[in-house]
């Protein structure tokens, strides 16, 4: 049978919570977590778009608030301009309103 100690294991969680924070508010004031926000776009491109669009659609590159995508064709191109209102919905949906502000697709 083990014996808990309460005081030991609840200071080292509570140094852990705080080392958390004082990490979160350094990555937030460097402006480091909105472009790893940002970023998270293009490793989520197929769930935020779908399977079909993601197979036609590669994200290159996150220029400021823009979203630099290539098209497979000039036809998808087409295609995914006409979506592109959704498509900003999504992602504003899942990392935040006006972080990412418009797509180009080239």
């Amino acid at each position: 049978m083990t014996k808990f100690h309460h005081g030991s294991n609840l200071s080292a969680v509570h140094g852990f919570s705080q080392i958390g924070e004082i990490i979160k508010k350094s990555l937030q004031s460097s402006g480091i977590a909105e472009r790893l926000e940002k970023q998270s776009v293009i490793a989520e491109w197929p769930a935020i778009v779908g399977q079909l669009l993601a197979d036609n659609a590669v994200p290159i590159r996150i220029e400021k608030d823009t979203l630099i995508v290539r098209a497979k064709s000039a036809a998808w191109r087409n295609e995914l301009i006409f979506f592109k209102p959704q498509i900003l919905a999504k992602i504003a949906e899942r990392i935040g309103e006006d972080k990412i502000r418009d797509i180009v697709f080239y």
